[in-house]
């Protein structure tokens, strides 16, 4: 593991608000002790091509008022607490997934596009997966709330393949995204059409695998 951060003990910093979640669920609430001399704080990654984060906080605790049952017997005062929090990359790319019809709207009148995260298809192919839904139905919000909006559907990948190979495959997939709302969800044809840029308009680097996540995306861009 390469160590990215890390507070000993007597260090300045103070960390306990980040056990807030853990205390509330397992009712720590009475006995939690955020000492900042006795905190201890380490973050972490793998050394994988695809690394996992690691985030983990040291206190300890004291006793203040009534232990609940299901922790009777195990915590004591200056009893150690430690919370392990486990990132991966997975889940860094669901939570940068969502945008909603409200922040499509204000992207694309402040910049004439959006890029969104939420859109996926089988690999190496152009067929919509089923958690694709929420966001086209977000698209399908956005669409009838402005009327006279028409939108630009544009594929894009990552440098893994062949340029000619990318290339059609994100046209493929734009067009997939436009069938998908015209067919499903009754968009006026009129309104939308598709392109793909394959992997001619990165907006991270390829060397890592976080900048070809943010690769792999379908941008709408105002017509």
């Amino acid at each position: 593991m390469t160590t990215l951060y890390e507070k000993g003990a007597g260090e300045k910093g103070w960390f306990g608000p980040t056990l807030t979640q853990i205390a509330d669920e397992d009712q720590l609430g009475q006995i939690l002790a955020y000492n900042e001399n006795q905190a201890r704080v380490l973050v972490g990654k793998s050394k994988d091509a695809k690394p996992t984060y690691y985030y983990y906080v040291f206190e300890t605790a004291y006793q203040n008022g009534v232990i609940p049952n299901s922790l009777s017997g195990v915590i004591q005062k200056d009893r150690a607490l430690a919370e392990l929090v486990v990132i991966a990359p997975e889940q860094m790319e669901e939570r940068m997934a969502f945008v909603n019809a409200l922040e499509m709207s204000r992207s694309l009148d402040e910049s004439g596009r959006v890029a969104l995260y939420g859109i996926y298809f089988d690999t190496d192919k152009n067929t919509l997966r089923p958690d694709s839904l929420p966001t086209l139905q977000e698209i399908v919000k956005l669409l009838s709330a402005n009327p006279q909006m028409k939108i630009h559907v544009v594929g894009h990948t990552d440098n893994q393949g062949t340029p000619d190979y990318n290339l059609d495959l994100s046209r493929r997939r734009a067009a997939s995204v436009v069938r998908e709302l015209t067919a499903k969800y009754g968009v006026a044809a009129s309104r939308l059409n598709s392109f793909g840029c394959g992997l001619f308009a990165p907006v991270a680097s390829n060397e890592s695998e976080e900048g070809r996540a943010k690769n792999r995306r379908v941008e709408l861009v105002k017509w």
